[in-house]
């Protein structure tokens, strides 16, 4: 009796046929339809196209960047100085007393030890 050994194929994909898949991506069409076309194309089977056009579009997803929430705290007025708005008044209880002041023509910078 013959014995019988299974080899693995792995497939490895040009840069060309990368680029390919990611133009390809880029339409509405669905990734099976372009699996099945590609493996037409390249004498590939479809199951390691479909694989690949997965991986290569996980690759390629773009994320949104996030924006900080910003929310107003205080009022800077020349007349009356710093005002704190709404209920930020607990801010005033994490605030310590500085240690060094030093003031400049365009700016004050307050030291904390």
């Amino acid at each position: 009796m013959e014995t019988v050994t299974k080899t693995k194929k792995y497939n490895t994909y040009t840069k060309k046929q990368v680029n390919q898949m990611r133009e390809a991506l880029k339409t509405e069409e669905p990734r099976l339809v372009i699996a099945k076309r590609l493996s037409n194309e390249w004498g590939v089977p479809t199951r390691n196209v479909y694989q690949k056009l997965n991986g290569v579009a996980r690759s390629k997803r773009t994320y949104t960047k996030r924006q900080p929430i910003t929310k107003t705290v205080a009022k800077v007025t020349p007349a009356e100085g710093v005002v704190i708005t709404g209920d930020n008044l607990y801010l005033l209880e994490l605030l310590k007393k500085p240690t060094k002041a030093v003031v400049y023509n365009t700016h004050t910078e307050l030291y904390y030890n």
